[in-house]
């Protein structure tokens, strides 16, 4: 049994892309009926329910004991009482969740003598609100047009309708009520979007009898689009092309609480791609983030490949199935471009949010690049190849590599101003906050572009049978990783920027960002010893994890979202890269300061947490609105678990040797965790 959370806890279930918020006994709207809040029942990021009570003869229940798994829950429920007050009903109540929506059953027992006719009563509402109007960002939308509606069938059940047109664009929704026990319906008022049922049942039992009652809410048509013409699947030899959740894992594991709630709640984010159904991907997180983003499903993936395999190759397909083929400006669209995410709620449906497709990440296509070099299947990287092609010249062109020698992006005032995996406002500065002006190239998205490109040459010269385009592309990744030596690196810090802007200064904040260089490989082995080890002073390394911003930077605060918070991923792709180093006793210390971290979150890393240490406070500092789970920081838990115990150094070549002026780092021919022995 779980421990009986707070009374104004939020109690989350989550699977196939569902996601059910409400209190611990599984109610919706309790607390804050008249505001709504953010509870609710959301499918494809629409609010299904935003009401759902349940009283027992006229009385709240309590909840006395849960069990919970991803997508299902059971709760023990008494109705609350006085002390001393005995009650002879006693409720379990199982919910679960499919990509449709909730499915409910009521078990309730007599545990008297006497026989009893239990009143049941169930609240059911909705608002239908799109989840942009529910998170606090700030942001109003003009829904005046919008209309609910009730409608009772003769069998009990209910649906509620929702519609919304604007500029001839129209959005449909709808959810039906349905129980196995008819009930008798009352039609609450109408209020605005919020519209609202009553349901009661009387039941009678006999002494010591039980009686089941199965209640669904689910939507009464798909809310994601179906695609036109869906690609044939290929399946891997010895697969069977679909991935599994909870499998076994690619080699077996030492167990640990960690690990056992990181692979739990990775598979409870799998759900079935936005525009392509057919492909199952991890989504980004909760509870904002319920849908497909390249940059994040291409992380989560490559941190949890040795445990959950199977999830990168649809994650390849959904982005070449995505990719850019025109140039939008209002989506930040541009052929061959990766997208940064995909929505199919109200808003991006009728176009007022630009986040339907959107492109605004200049990091998901080298990624997508970077991620094909781990791909094992000869016929998933001959169907990738034109996508390749497409995304190497994207690069090369609108990217801005071919012209201003590195991969940048301009900030997009509709959409993200930083379009890195830092994408707040105020993410990208120098250390005395001074913001850069035009075309921004982030430090850790060149060593993106390198490993890419590197990943292409050797994949044509191997596999596309291009022996010329193999030698162009690693001659422009030989080019890249001088200038980015040249441009970036700072003597006096012994580190790289953050960015060089478009007049080519220097952005010159001490940030995270550079240990996602060690991961990519891109550092010279002396200049890798030298940013692996300034990330370990204290006011990078908390003690739990690494800051985002060090300590004294103008723009840091340790509960800002970017600016000196602790990111688990981003912890962890340093930790990763120290390993590929030959760092392994660095790489384990912040394994171990993560590992301990998560122990207090219940083994569920949050997507951040405050960025104070072990000093400032006995145990890590919670980020208010911080998701959780997210799949990248639950991926960040598998890979602190296999880097926690690797104390031992690599003997051979270390980092901080000197530099050889051109010949492959130490990282080149190491192992680099979530990315695999790297080639060529």
């Amino acid at each position: 049994m779980t421990a009986t959370a707070p009374p104004s806890a939020v109690s989350v279930l989550v699977a196939h892309g569902a996601m059910m918020r409400g209190a611990p006994d599984g109610s919706i709207g309790r607390a804050q009926a008249a505001a709504l809040g953010t509870e609710g029942l959301y499918v494809a990021d629409t609010r299904l329910l935003s009401r759902w009570i349940l009283e027992i003869d006229r009385s709240a229940f309590w909840e006395v004991g849960s069990v919970s798994e991803p997508g299902r829950r059971r709760i023990a429920m008494s109705p609350a009482g006085r002390r001393n007050q005995t009650h002879d009903l006693f409720v379990v109540r199982t919910q679960e969740l499919d990509a449709g929506g909730l499915t409910e059953t009521l078990a309730i027992r007599n545990l008297g003598r006497e026989p009893v006719t239990a009143h049941l009563v169930l609240g059911a509402g909705t608002d239908f609100a799109d989840q942009f109007t529910v998170r606090t960002d700030g942001r109003t939308f003009d829904l005046s047009a919008a209309a609910s509606s009730l409608t009772v069938i003769d069998d009990g059940s209910l649906t509620f309708d929702y519609t919304h047109t604007l500029a001839g664009r129209t959005f449909e929704a709808g959810v039906r009520v349905t129980a196995s026990i008819a009930p008798s319906v009352r039609r609450e008022p109408v209020a605005g979007r919020f519209v609202a049922a009553t349901l009661t049942w009387d039941l009678p039992l006999e002494a010591g009898g039980e009686q089941a009652l199965t209640i669904t809410a689910l939507a009464t048509a798909p809310l994601r689009p179906k695609p036109a013409a869906p690609e044939p699947r290929v399946p891997r030899p010895g697969s069977s092309g679909k991935h599994v959740p909870q499998g076994k894992s690619a080699q077996p594991k030492e167990d640990s609480a960690l690990r056992r709630q990181s692979l739990r709640d990775l598979d409870s984010l799998l759900m079935p791609c936005p525009l392509r159904p057919d492909l199952t991907i991890p989504a980004a997180g909760l509870p904002w983030f319920l849908t497909f983003f390249g940059r994040d499903s291409v992380l989560a993936s490559l941190l949890a490949r040795q445990d959950r395999p199977d999830l990168l190759p649809d994650v390849l397909r959904a982005l070449a199935a995505t990719q850019g083929t025109v140039h939008d400006p209002a989506r930040v669209e541009q052929p061959g471009k990766m997208v940064h995410e995909l929505r199919v709620s109200e808003l991006a449906q009728l176009g007022a949010v630009p986040y339907g497709r959107y492109y605004g990440t200049v990091d998901s296509t080298p990624l997508f690049l970077m991620a094909l070099g781990r791909v094992d299947d000869p016929q998933l990287l001959r169907d990738m190849e034109q996508p390749a092609r497409a995304a190497v010249e994207w690069m090369l062109g609108d990217g801005g590599l071919r012209d201003t020698g590195f991969l940048r992006y301009t900030p997009d005032p509709g959409g993200l101003l930083h379009q890195g995996w830092k994408d707040s406002h105020d993410a990208v500065a120098g250390a005395d906050g001074r913001e850069p002006v035009g075309a921004i190239a982030l430090a850790e998205v060149q060593g993106y572009a390198w490993r890419g490109l590197r990943e292409c040459s050797r994949l044509a010269a191997e596999v596309w049978g291009d022996p010329a385009w193999a030698g162009q592309l690693r001659s422009l990744a030989d080019k890249l990783k001088v200038r980015f030596r040249v441009d970036f690196w700072m003597p006096e810090h012994d580190f790289p920027a953050l960015a060089v802007d478009g007049e080519g200064r220097q952005v010159d904040a001490l940030a995270s960002n550079a240990g996602h260089l060690l991961w990519a490989g891109i550092l010279y082995p002396e200049d890798a010893r030298a940013v692996a080890l300034r990330l370990l002073r204290p006011d990078f390394f908390t003690g739990w994890g690494i800051r985002t911003l060090a300590e004294g930077q103008h723009n840091y605060h340790p509960l800002s979202y970017h600016n000196g918070s602790v990111w688990p991923h981003d912890t962890m792709l340093a930790a990763e890269g120290m390993a590929s180093y030959g760092l392994r006793d660095q790489a384990a210390t912040v394994a171990r300061g993560l590992r301990d971290a998560a122990a207090y979150f219940g083994n569920t890393l949050p997507e951040l947490f405050g960025g104070f240490s072990r000093q400032d406070f006995p145990v890590p500092v919670q980020y208010h609105h911080a998701g959780s789970p997210q799949a990248w920081a639950a991926a960040a838990g598998l890979s602190a678990c296999r880097l926690a115990g690797e104390g031992t150094p690599r003997t051979g070549q270390q980092a901080g040797e000197k530099r050889d002026g051109g010949a492959a780092p130490a990282a080149e021919a190491a192992v680099v965790p979530g990315m695999g022995a790297a080639r060529g």
